[in-house]
């Protein structure tokens, strides 16, 4: 029978029960967002034998839960503390953790599109936006800036919706979430300030309402970070002293023009699997033989928005760069690009089909299995045959059980204590098992392990390690701290570790060398390390 033949009863079951069938657009998001975090978590987690150097770095610093780190603010490793605490160390966590971090900003910043276009549309920006390399290849640690990622995006969400519904309550939401992002990394600053720079332009919304809203803001973002504000007296601004170590200035506008040209390309690499996409849009479109029809253009409060919190991160950060004459360094772009999906596509004002977008999908999802391929098997198996080291092949679990084994022949007690660098460190944490944790004393520095100290190093006693591999940029490397703890070892030894190798070829050639020490307790029932 036809349509035309219909009843109209029927017909109307008939498109309800089509409606019925249809997946809501957030279930699509939803699969998208789990589907990334296995693909990504999985394939590194079973193919790489050891954490990246980050990751390692918060396995260390999440022994305690400090109010702040000597490198950084403490969130992420509060975070990392809570995982540990709940799924126990291994390799895979921080994958998963940081890919978890990514899929949820990219989820609110589908959020948010959903205020400026339909919600299929914004699920092709947010989809689109995915392949910015910062979202994928870029996710492979987690760290600060992957921390980061998800408190941004609610920043921003709760912003915009305060602004709009002019809710205290949002406000409230949006100092918590300004003052956490200030609390995973500094840089947070940016994207806050690009949003007060947005309040400024937007004089639609000088009124009494917005500034009662920015000081309950204002009150709550100051109460989240007084008890890390009251850290950074104590300890005479740790992290801002070692940012200044770290920092190289710049001498003359050749080197500033240089510096600006190295980041900016940098920049256009990581985002380039976003331009192809939008390219391969474009020819979709034309190639169309339905009816499409173009998005309506935003009203301009909407599209000031959406070009300042787009813009401004990258742009305030190049701008202090500039003006400090400070050298730009590639990653301070990673949180710059959660936006720029949504902005492309409110500009071009390219129509989406249903069947578009499904080539969009299934085009972003190759792109993700093809990076993410590359990028393990690149770092793993392809690096095992050309005998190139990388943090990926490193056997981390091999050095665990030999630190185990040497601790067991010498003494009875478990082993609590560990000094070295954080790369060995933190692969002594991600290899380690039970229910007692080890704790490491980062380059024998006790202001950078406040959890460990002199007394404990001499009740529970330490395995000293040192990295001696050929060309090895441990940060412990020549550490007087550590030699001296090193000198106090009543054992010691070396491992040639098969990195890339086998063990053969590590004994012949070095390169995994790991020199070992162990200190001997000397009251293991008196030993304290919190």
């Amino acid at each position: 029978m036809s349509t035309d033949a219909m009843p109209l009863e029927a017909l109307g079951r008939a498109t309800a029960s089509n409606a019925t069938r249809e997946r809501p657009v957030w279930h699509t998001v939803l699969l998208l967002c789990l589907g990334q975090v296995l693909l990504w978590s999985l394939a590194s987690g079973l193919t790489y034998k050891a954490p990246e150097i980050d990751s390692a770095e918060q396995f260390t610093w999440s022994f305690s839960m400090e109010n702040g780190y000597w490198k950084h603010p403490p969130v992420p490793s509060w975070l990392m503390h809570g995982l540990l605490q709940v799924f126990g160390p291994s390799v895979v966590l921080p994958f998963a953790a940081a890919q978890v971090s990514t899929v949820l900003a990219l989820f609110l910043t589908w959020r948010l599109g959903c205020e400026f276009m339909s919600q299929r549309r914004a699920l092709v920006a947010v989809a689109l936006t995915s392949l910015v390399t910062y979202h994928n290849l870029g996710a492979d640690n987690f760290n600060h800036n992957t921390a980061l990622l998800p408190f941004q995006a609610a920043m921003v969400l709760t912003f915009y919706l305060a602004t709009r519904r002019r809710s205290l309550y949002l406000w409230a939401l949006v100092g918590l979430y300004a003052g956490l992002s200030m609390m995973v990394k500094y840089v947070a600053l940016m994207p806050i300030a690009g949003l007060l720079l947005y309040l400024a332009l937007d004089r639609a919304l000088h009124h009494r309402l917005t500034l009662q809203g920015l000081a309950v803001a204002a009150l709550v973002s100051v109460a989240v970070l007084v008890p890390h504000a009251i850290w950074l007296q104590t300890t005479n601004f740790l992290p801002f002293r070692y940012a200044h170590s770290v920092t190289l200035p710049l001498q003359g506008w050749a080197a500033q023009l240089s510096s600006l040209g190295a980041f900016a390309g940098i920049q256009l690499v990581r985002v380039w699997p976003l331009v192809l996409g939008l390219l391969y849009l474009r020819r979709l479109c034309r190639r169309s033989t339905e009816a499409l029809q173009p998005t309506p253009a935003l009203n301009p409060s909407d599209r000031l928005f959406l070009w300042v919190a787009t813009l401004s991160p990258l742009a305030l950060t190049v701008v202090y760069c500039v003006a400090t004459r400070t050298e730009l360094v590639s990653r301070w772009g990673a949180n710059a690009f959660l936006l720029a999906g949504l902005l492309a596509m409110a500009v071009l004002r390219m129509p989406v089909s249903r069947l578009i977008e499904r080539s969009i999908l299934r085009a972003v999802i190759a792109a993700h299995v093809v990076l993410c391929l590359s990028l393990v098997l690149g770092k793993t198996v392809v690096a095992e045959h050309f005998h190139w080291r990388t943090r990926a092949n490193f056997p981390g679990g091999l050095l665990a059980r030999n630190a185990m084994e040497e601790w067991r022949k010498n003494t009875s007690v478990p082993l609590r204590i560990v000094v070295s660098d954080i790369w060995l460190g933190g692969n002594i944490v991600a290899h380690s098992s039970g229910s007692q944790r080890v704790a490491v004393l980062i380059d024998g520095h006790y202001f950078k392990s406040p959890w460990v100290n002199a007394e404990a190093i001499r009740t529970c006693g330490a395995m000293v390690l040192d990295d001696q591999t050929r060309g090895a940029t441990g940060s412990a490397a020549n550490s007087p701290e550590l030699n001296r703890l090193m000198e106090q070892a009543s054992v010691s030894g070396a491992w040639n570790m098969p990195w890339a190798v086998s063990q053969a070829q590590a004994t012949e050639s070095g390169t995994g060398v790991v020199r070992w020490g162990i200190i001997l307790p000397s009251a293991p029932g008196s030993c304290m390390v919190r």
